[in-house]
């Protein structure tokens, strides 16, 4: 795992270089998240035992096809991936305490402008959307849910693939490689969108409400590419937290 680049001893801002340095790796963005998924887990455990976000219910009816004991299987490797992360970021001597911190923070504000900014955008996209867009109010638990297990799902496992695959394809054609980015943060989007008014538990299909978590999914995207995992997760959990809250 590459560590992040170096500071220069003139650079006026050293601290703040290193923590969007730092905050990207993956080894730091995984440990960063720990503190919500612990949250996310005594909530569900208390509250809601049986309540399983869209998109873990996804990974798990998934995983529990290859045999009863696959999702035992999954939670160890995940939990080894953890145990190998904390293990990278303690011998590298990185604060992931702060850092982990401050990526929520910097999340939660992102996460905060993502509701306006998408309404905003769906009203330009759709000419006549009205200005505000209602999509269904999460439960808190299933709020939290959807910050973890939907940017795994469709930001750091569909997102970094199609984007492997994509600028592969930009470079066959001559394109520059930012166009399979770009073209990956698009796709991963429409599909995050559309997962939403499928099966049983799906919504029914409305325009405003498919562009609005279409273009959600690009900002999103835009923000996983940017500033990583760790922080993309903690602008997801807020923005669905505070329509939580803030919507009946």
């Amino acid at each position: 795992m590459a560590s992040p680049p170096s500071i220069e001893p003139n650079d006026p801002t050293p601290e703040l270089a290193g923590y969007f340095a730092a905050s990207r790796d993956p080894a730091v963005a995984l440990v960063a998240v720990v503190p919500l998924w612990l949250v996310y887990q005594g909530l569900r455990l208390e509250l809601a035992p049986e309540e399983r976000n869209g998109a873990e219910a996804l990974v798990t009816d998934s995983v529990a096809l290859f045999g009863p004991r696959a999702l035992l299987v999954l939670e160890l490797v995940l939990g080894a991936l953890v145990l190998l992360a904390i293990g990278v970021v303690l011998r590298r001597k990185l604060p992931w305490g702060r850092i982990a911190g401050v990526a929520a923070i910097e999340g939660s504000v992102l996460g905060f402008l993502l509701g306006p900014l998408s309404e905003v955008l769906t009203r330009v996209v759709l000419e006549g959307a009205p200005l505000r867009v209602d999509v269904s109010a999460p439960e808190l638990v299933g709020a939290l849910g959807a910050g973890l297990f939907e940017e795994a799902v469709f930001r750091l496992l569909l997102l970094s693939l199609a984007s492997l695959l994509l600028t592969r394809a930009a470079n066959a054609f001559g394109l520059p490689r930012a166009t399979g980015v770009v073209a990956a943060v698009f796709l991963s989007a429409l599909v995050f969108s559309w997962f939403h008014h499928v099966g049983p538990a799906g919504e029914p299909f409305h325009a405003p409400v498919f562009a609005f978590r279409a273009i959600a999914g690009v900002v999103l995207g835009a923000i996983f590419v940017v500033r990583g995992f760790a922080v993309v997760v903690y602008a997801h959990a807020a923005y669905d937290v505070h329509y939580f809250l803030t919507h009946d």
